[in-house]
């Protein structure tokens, strides 16, 4: 009885590191080669692990409240020549985003393990600074060219920084006081004088900073931007 029980628990063991195995020689992940920034654009990469050859993978990408997405494309050198790849990338209102890529000539991409896509992200300058997980939900899927699937039912987690950017200012809040009012037309006209301002004193973005930027404040404050 107590050999029976043993055996089991080998079994059960060798079972358990066996789809461990598994899970790690087919997973698509993220990762990102700098730390965001608030009210500033990013980008994440995607990665895949993938033991045999593959002909197509699909995955869903969550991103952390505050971070949206706004484009993404495939990394060409990891793709043949022939691939002619289909690629598609739908968000959600739920703020995740879909992927699904298929070779439309059953062409492989070959084992490997690194970047399959870039992601272009927005990061809102209302997030809090901080660390963050970007998510590739479970039921990830890499598929051979025999038609079999490898399901990733685990997420995969990568944990993402997000640094305080530059402050973001309208155009005309030339002192920064978050209102665009008489203040900043002062605000212009002393910038003309060579004093700093927290904004963007060239108001009318012709490239210089003068009397015109002033009347461009006015001009705002009165509705006529």
């Amino acid at each position: 009885m107590k050999k029976r029980i043993l055996l089991s628990l080998v079994s059960f063991f060798m079972m358990t590191a066996m789809w461990a195995s598994l899970q790690e020689a087919y997973k698509i992940y993220v990762t990102a080669d700098a730390n965001g920034k608030t009210g500033d654009f990013a980008t994440l990469t995607l990665n895949m692990k993938n033991r045999n050859a593959i002909t197509k993978w699909q995955c869903t990408l969550v991103l952390p409240a505050g971070v949206t997405f706004e484009s993404a494309e495939l990394v060409p050198n990891r793709y043949p020549s022939d691939y002619n790849a289909h690629f598609v990338a739908t968000p959600n209102e739920d703020g995740t985003v879909d992927f699904l890529c298929e070779s439309g000539d059953d062409v492989a991409l070959l084992q490997n393990d690194g970047a399959i896509a870039t992601v272009k992200v927005k990061i809102a300058s209302t997030v809090e600074p901080g660390d963050f997980a970007v998510t590739i939900k479970g039921g990830a899927l890499m598929i051979e060219p025999n038609d079999e699937g490898h399901e990733r039912k685990d997420p995969t987690e990568f944990t993402w920084t997000i640094e305080q950017g530059a402050p973001q200012y309208q155009v005309g809040d030339v002192n920064g006081d978050g209102s665009v009012d008489i203040a900043d037309a002062v605000a212009v006209l002393k910038a003309t004088a060579g004093n700093p301002v927290l904004g963007d004193a060239d108001v009318n973005g012709d490239g210089t900073v003068d009397i015109a930027d002033a009347v461009a404040v006015l001009k705002i404050t009165a509705g006529n931007n």
